[in-house]
């Protein structure tokens, strides 16, 4: 894309997976993702994934039960 002029942002590396970002030629701003999640990380989220959503609908603030997606705990 870049080779075609086109900016790209990234890739941004969001641990369960990577993106790209980049503007159309209409001006609309898209990302192009890919899923890197290792099974380990699927089902750690897959056992908070309702306590999550509760807590979301409550608070309206982002839960904690993921914070280990921000501290790089499963990083390689």
């Amino acid at each position: 894309m870049e080779a075609d002029g086109i900016d790209v942002v990234g890739p941004t590396d969001h641990t369960i997976f990577q993106s790209i970002y980049f503007f159309d030629p209409s001006g609309h701003r898209l990302e192009l993702a890919a899923d890197t999640a290792t099974d380990d990380m699927a089902k750690k989220l897959d056992d908070v994934k309702w306590e999550m959503l509760n807590e979301w609908a409550e608070t309206k603030r982002a839960p904690e039960h993921a914070k280990w997606m921000h501290e790089k705990e499963f990083s390689a």
